[in-house]
């Protein structure tokens, strides 16, 4: 009782909001401005600047092909609300539907691709395989081998810096209010339910709070006994200067994935491929032998694109340091294969890197994002473990985190994305597509 009674005597002294969101990449900002909306009293809080982790790091595609078939009526109704987008918020997004072109020449994969394309337009998507000459005509002199290649023409592509800069200014026209510099410590609970959030210079008041840190929920979640078992995939992306317009699709071949900005520049990467980021936290999710079960497969399905350094597993089973996870080792090696790729695929052409990083991915064993609601007196929503895929589903997954924070529930069936899936041995080897 003299717990209640300190914090409710706390409550009175510092700041109050309807709604605490911890994390301001794009799937925090997101939930922020759909709250907001609904004309709730929103703060946010983040520990560097908005969009500082993979949110402003990642390929800026937004595509419904090749998401797994739990995820994609989400994934559809992000794709509808990201038409929209640009006038909700009021800015140029640099927003293209240009379509989404996936090209694989390994025959298993392409058998994948057929199912993947019966579930798809059974859903009513548009997705569709191409021929050769189609492919001509989406990639204007393109001389890549493949032996199966699938287009979404819905697809489509956006600036991740604008994206996140125009949600940001959004959200506070609504009356929201940002903290940067100003990590989450701790969800605070007492008397049986949540009641803020503590942070590094004092605490607010919240009944409801919005887990939406990305690398940083674990953490967390795991003060309030929850197990998260999520990965971490670095990938590296370059930017070329402009070339002469090559396409308006987004292209991913298994080599090298790419799209053109709207001024010319390419941005490319080595393909999906990435490198295990590890710490004892990661690790130590492995001693269960259900989690282990769990993850083998996720890595034995992607074990092309995954690469994992012994030397790395090594020192961190020796240290106790955790890794900020933002600002991820860019491999060069990767960039320098990509641009030879490119070369053979468009023989003539000069590709000139002006610029290169890394991001870092927040991925669970099934490769299914988490949105759940936790904690004493459900006053916790998880909206994390986005597995690469947060940019483009951040729309979608911001209206339900307001759906549940205001009204309890979603439209969408939200059984597959439960934290407890993990728990009770129900996550499934990943059913996405690379």
């Amino acid at each position: 009782m003299r717990a209640v009674q300190s914090y409710q005597a706390a409550e009175s002294r510092s700041r109050r909001a309807d709604v605490v969101v911890i994390g301001a990449g794009i799937v925090g900002l997101a939930s922020a401005y759909e709250l907001a909306s609904r004309k709730l009293k929103v703060y946010v809080l983040e520990g560097g600047e908005p969009g500082i982790g993979q949110s402003t790091r990642n390929w800026g595609f937004v595509r419904q092909q090749g998401r797994a078939v739990e995820e994609l009526p989400i994934m559809i109704e992000a794709n509808g609300m990201w038409q929209e987008l640009p006038g909700r918020l009021g800015a140029d997004l640099e927003w293209v539907q240009g379509g989404n072109l996936r090209l694989t020449d390994q025959p298993e994969r392409a058998d994948d691709y057929l199912r993947w394309i019966e579930t798809a337009r059974a859903l009513g998507l548009d997705s569709r395989v191409v021929t050769a000459d189609e492919v001509a005509r989406i990639v204007p002199g393109f001389t890549g081998q493949f032996a199966l290649a699938i287009f979404t023409p819905s697809d489509g592509q956006a600036n991740p810096g604008k994206v996140i800069g125009s949600y940001l200014r959004a959200f506070e026209s609504e009356g929201g209010e940002v903290y940067t510099g100003s990590p989450a410590r701790e969800v605070v609970t007492a008397g049986g339910r949540v009641v803020g959030v503590r942070t590094h210079d004092g605490f607010i008041a919240s009944s409801s709070v919005v887990v939406a840190a990305g690398t940083g929920s674990g953490a967390l979640l795991r003060k309030l006994g929850c197990q998260v078992p999520v990965h971490f995939v670095s990938q590296t992306v370059a930017l070329t200067e402009p070339v002469p317009r090559l396409t308006d699709a987004c292209v991913w071949t298994g080599q090298v994935g790419f799209r053109q900005t709207a001024n010319g520049q390419v941005l490319l990467s080595s393909g999906g491929r990435g490198e295990v980021v590890l710490d004892t936290a990661s690790l130590g999710s492995l001693l269960s032998l259900r989690q282990l079960r769990q993850a083998v497969p996720m890595y034995w399905k992607n074990r092309e694109y995954l690469q994992i350094r012994p030397r790395a597993v090594l020192s961190t089973v020796g240290s106790t340091r955790r890794s900020s996870y933002l600002d991820g080792e860019v491999r060069y090696d990767d960039v320098e294969g990509a641009l030879a790729t490119m070369a053979a695929y468009f023989p003539g052409r000069q590709w000139r890197p002006i610029s290169a990083w890394a991001g870092t991915i927040d991925g669970t064993p099934d490769a299914l994002p988490i949105l759940d609601v936790v904690g004493p007196g459900g006053g916790v929503i998880v909206a994390t473990g986005m597995s690469g895929h947060g940019f483009g589903i951040a729309p979608a997954v911001g209206r339900i985190v307001a759906d549940l924070v205001t009204a309890g529930h979603s439209h969408h069936d939200l059984w597959p994305f439960r934290l407890r899936r993990f728990v009770e041995g129900a996550a499934n080897p990943p059913q996405h597509l690379l």
